[in-house]
Order: C-alpha cells, then structure tokens, then sequence
C-alpha cells in the first residue's frame, strides 16, 4: 500500500508485523500462518489473508480485549486427510488446531477477559486447488467441532467455499471485515500456506476496503 511505514516487531520470531496506516491512522498487525496475536490497545487492527487455514477472531468487549489466531491442520499424505474426521479431536492433527485455540484463548484470560464472555467471529477453510482441496473441509469441520464441544459463543462466520480472503478484524468492537481474493492474485498467499503446511509435517515426524464484506 502506498504511504504505509513498515514497523520492525518486538519479537522477530512472531508471526506477524506490524504497519501504520494513515487512513484509518491506526496500526495494523499482521498475523501470518501459525501465528496468534492479542491485544487491548484501541489503535490497532489485526489483519491476516487465509486460503485453506482458519482464523478465530475473539474478544471480550467488557474487559476490552482481543485477539487472533490462524491454523492449520497438518496431514501427511492424502489418505490421512480422507481419513480423518471432526469427531477425531485426539488425533495428531486435531492437537494443532486445539493448541492453537487454546493458545489464543489463554492469552486473552491473562489480559482480563473472562471465558464465558468471549464471543467468536471464524473465518477460512477455503478449497484451495491440489492437496489443500480437502484440507481445507476439513480444517471447518475441525473448528465448527471445537466450538461445538466448548460451547463457545459465534456470533458470525464465513468459512469454506472456493475464495480465498482478506479479514481484518477490530479487537476492541469485534467489527471484523472481509474481502474475497480471487485466484488470480491468489499465489502468494497459496505459497505461503504451502510453507507453513511444510514446516508442520516436519514438525509431526519429529514429534484497501473494496467488495469488503461486515461482520
């Protein structure tokens, strides 16, 4: 984006950056595949494009705070992905998905929300092309069963279907807004979650505003 100042994080291993932007004259950070990010502060807006991964955002607008994730179910192969089903919460992939819920939901309790006040908005899934067609289902299978299972309070969603998107999210309000990426402009954000998917089997054998949608 033109006139937009990059920021250097404080953590350089984190998963997302952070930038000012002059028209909203807030900052925006950025969070990338893996990543989970929270805040109380009102000048900040937290921002992530997904094709197959799935983005929780959540706050609690008493204790004014909130946050994001943005996950990935890892499979091996094909038939570990035809195989797996949302009620299999113990399996391997499922554990990443959990940990990342669990991650982003503890960082919000240590700000002062309270579980029973958070209210979720759940975007992604996408059926991306190639080996992300069905990892995509079933990363929505796996969180529509985790807030299921946890009794967590969706206020709204937009997950699956063929697009890719954009989601910017207020963690103070909960205002969240989308835009649809289509695959044209879709490749970098498709190797990026090749990368992330990557580094997750590794890790499982060692051990602008338009057409922007409100919600």
């Amino acid at each position: 984006m033109i006139g937009i100042r990059q920021e250097k994080t404080q953590a350089p291993t984190a998963h997302f950056n952070r930038f000012y932007h002059p028209q909203r004259e807030k900052h925006i950070v950025k969070v990338t595949p893996g990543g989970v990010y929270c805040t109380q502060r009102t000048d900040e807006l937290i921002a992530t494009g997904l094709g197959s991964c799935i983005a929780a955002c959540v706050w609690d607008e008493t204790a004014n705070v909130g946050g994001m994730n943005h996950f990935l179910l890892p499979f091996d192969n094909y038939s570990q992905i035809k195989s797996w089903q949302p009620e299999s919460l113990v399996s391997t992939a499922s554990r990443y998905g959990i940990h990342a819920m669990e991650m982003l939901l503890n960082a919000l309790i240590e700000r002062g929300a309270e579980r029973d006040n958070l209210q979720f908005k759940l975007f992604g899934g996408a059926q991306m092309l190639g080996r992300h067609s069905m990892i995509g289902a079933k990363n929505v299978a796996f969180i529509l069963k985790y807030v299921e299972q946890e009794q967590l309070e969706v206020i709204a969603q937009d997950l699956g279907g063929l697009e890719p998107r954009k989601v910017m999210f207020d963690p103070i309000s909960g205002k969240a807004w989308l835009k649809r990426i289509p695959f044209t402009e879709v490749h970098r954000l498709q190797h990026q979650e090749e990368k992330y998917a990557h580094q997750l089997d590794r890790e499982s054998h060692r051990k602008h505003d338009d057409d922007v949608e409100l919600f």
